[in-house]
């Protein structure tokens, strides 16, 4: 893959496709996607003051529910320029969120 950019809350690669991009920066619960994709990378802008993560792949169809895909435990958000994943981490139902804490920090999801 060749060179990417950030422009209005998308990735763009060079090949012409468009990737998007959601910030969070709130303690909160928030559906990214419905159905299934790819978590390509997560961007630590602001690590916020212990600040937790939680991202879920769901709601299954069939029952609701949702399968952790990083912290089935609350993770503290590590430093700014941490690396989360090491490679793109598919999900079957969708892409929640789950963020807590003392203070809001900021990342970037991109996905597909």
């Amino acid at each position: 893959m060749g060179c990417r950019f950030l422009e209005r809350g998308h990735i763009h690669i060079d090949h012409g496709g468009i990737m998007p991009v959601t910030t969070i920066a709130n303690k909160a619960t928030t559906q990214i996607k419905t159905g299934a994709g790819v978590l390509e990378q997560i961007v630590i802008a602001n690590a916020g003051t212990s600040w937790t993560l939680q991202l879920n792949d769901g709601p299954s169809l069939t029952q609701g529910t949702f399968t952790p895909l990083i912290g089935a435990t609350a993770m503290t958000i590590p430093a700014v320029g941490s690396q989360l994943l090491t490679r793109p981490m598919p999900f079957s139902y969708g892409l929640q969120v789950v963020t807590a804490g003392t203070t809001a920090g900021e990342i970037e999801l991109q996905w597909s």
